[in-house]
């Protein structure tokens, strides 16, 4: 896999394909498209792609977590309309634990 440009972020996550297509959902209703490994997503005055590839689980004991790659290339936007976009994603996107 190439290093991400400028306008590019990756980050691993621990879900499903399934799961983070859920939270995407949740995060944007009215502006996603696409799946089940690529996404399109407008809203919050700004536009990005996501490209998943699921990894290999990791196993701690008898717990097995799903991990994914998820490549965030920018399609629209300026960088505080990039940013608003990434931290309301990221909230609609956690999880409870504890």
């Amino acid at each position: 896999m190439a290093e991400p440009g400028p306008e590019e972020l990756l980050r691993e996550v621990s879900c499903t394909p399934a799961e983070y297509a859920h939270g995407l959902g949740n995060a944007f209703p009215q502006g996603l498209s696409g799946g089940p490994l690529d996404f399109r997503v407008e809203g919050q005055g700004a536009a990005m792609a996501i490209h998943l590839t699921p990894g290999p689980d990791r196993v701690i004991a008898l717990l097995r977590l799903p991990t994914l790659t998820a490549r965030i290339r920018f399609t629209a936007g300026d960088a505080e309309a990039r940013a608003r976009m990434l931290r309301h994603m990221d909230l609609a996107m956690q999880r409870g634990g504890g």
